[in-house]
């Protein structure tokens, strides 16, 4: 079996119904609160209050949070999501969007209950935190952090490069030049530590986000008339159930589905534990309060998944043969623009989205490091980390996506353990704020 087979059959068979069925009750259990509170969450985001335990404000936590979610995930990811499971593929995005997003809210929750402090003073938190503190698995906790740091190396730090290389490489950068740029960039921030990342995913993420939906949003003003047949494609393709009892439509259902649940996965990390690592040193007035913040970062990066996907679509970059990951993008956007400028946009979204997203897996990845072998230990890690960075420019595209694919999967698995066992206190938490309030 292929790791291309091995990633669908574990994404359809084991955690597509895993997080749909952990959604479903979380979801009904805290009465749709990924709708009910999310207002609240974006009103929280901009008021942080500075009197509150913590290192980092909340707009600067989240922002850090869609600096690992707005990486290539979003550009190339969609073009490999409508590339192996067509236009359906999207649609079952949203649905793990959704459903991952109550996820999320748990996490980040759980993750500022059972966060502590380190030599330094600093916050620390996350999955391998709560599943030792609350469920007193020290083994379980390790193994998620070899999982997130994994993760990193392939997710957060090949596959961005490599995503990165490709278009760059087309307009004549040396891809050894790619390499060596990216990490003295990266190794000059996080060598900064914590507070420096976030300061600088504060500052480019709002704006890379801006220039990207603009853009986006005027190629479909451009081409207004095919968006109608297109979102009626990706829901037909989506929902041809009474085809998936066999044949070939039956074969593209499935793979619709599992194909929006990886890139689902890969865009916004819901259920994967990125979030309550880099959430947990905000400052909050309560563990509920986090948890309704972490829900924006699923719904603002489902956005640009979806304007991504029907640019893709409305320009006809995806019936062009030979495009693929990256270069379908800068070919639709060129297209869409009607000048070479539109790719251009496109390279310049991709360098800050994976300079950024670079950052924050690095972050999370020194935090798992940390937990297994101490605050001292972590710069071997971070020189070691930056160190692989032009290994990426290299790498073999397919290759590194299946792995990050294969990472995030067992950090989901390990994490998705211990928010359900945990789910008490998820539930005894918000109970004031939402069952509570229901009764009034």
């Amino acid at each position: 079996m292929s790791l291309e087979s091995l990633n669908h059959f574990i994404t359809f068979y084991f955690m597509f119904p895993l997080i749909l069925i952990t959604g479903i009750y979380f979801t009904l259990k805290l009465r749709f609160v990924q709708i009910t509170k999310l207002k609240a969450g974006f009103s929280c985001l901009m008021h942080s209050n500075h009197k509150s335990e913590g290192d980092i404000s909340n707009f600067e936590a989240i922002a850090t949070v869609l600096a690992g979610n707005l990486g290539t995930g979003n550009i190339s990811g969609i073009a490999v999501a409508l590339a192996t499971g067509g236009p359906g593929a999207l649609v079952w995005m949203w649905v793990m969007a959704f459903f991952g997003a109550v996820i999320q809210f748990a996490g980040c929750l759980l993750g500022v209950k059972f966060r502590g402090q380190n030599q330094k003073g600093e916050f620390v938190g996350g999955p391998m935190y709560y599943i030792d503190r609350g469920l007193g698995q020290k083994k379980m906790a390790a193994l998620f952090a070899v999982f997130a740091i994994i993760g990193s190396l392939t997710c957060g730090n090949l596959v961005q490069v490599n995503s990165l290389s490709l278009p760059l490489g087309e307009i004549g950068i040396s891809p050894y030049f790619v390499g060596l740029a990216a990490a003295l960039f990266v190794g000059y921030v996080i060598i900064g530590g914590e507070h420096r990342v976030a300061v600088v995913a504060s500052s480019i993420v709002p704006f890379m986000a801006a220039l990207y939906v603009t853009v986006a949003c005027l190629i479909l003003s451009y081409r207004f008339e095919a968006i109608p047949a297109a979102l009626t494609l990706m829901i037909s393709k989506a929902f041809d159930f009474s085809a998936l009892m066999g044949g070939a439509a039956g074969f593209g259902v499935a793979k619709a589905i599992a194909a929006g649940f990886e890139r689902g996965l890969f865009a916004t990390d819901s259920g994967s534990g990125l979030a309550p690592i880099m959430q947990a040193s905000a400052r909050v007035k309560s563990a509920f309060e986090e948890g309704i913040v972490a829900m924006v970062a699923p719904l603002v990066v489902m956005v640009i998944c979806t304007l991504t996907g029907l640019v893709l679509m409305v320009t006809g970059a995806t019936e062009v043969e030979g495009l693929k990951s990256t270069m379908m993008c800068t070919w639709a956007f060129e297209e869409g623009v009607g000048h070479v400028m539109g790719k251009y946009i496109v390279i310049v979204s991709l360098i800050l989205f994976a300079f950024t997203t670079i950052l924050a897996w690095a972050y999370c990845a020194e935090r798992a490091f940390e937990y297994l072998f101490g605050l001292k230990r972590v710069a071997y890690f971070r020189w070691f980390f930056i160190a692989v960075i032009p290994l990426g420019t290299v790498a073999h595209v397919e290759l590194v996506w299946q792995m990050a694919d294969l990472a995030i999967a067992a950090m989901v698995a390990t994490n998705l353990f211990g928010i359900i066992a945990l789910s008490g206190h998820v539930f005894e938490e918000s109970e004031d704020y939402i069952l509570g309030a229901a009764s009034e």
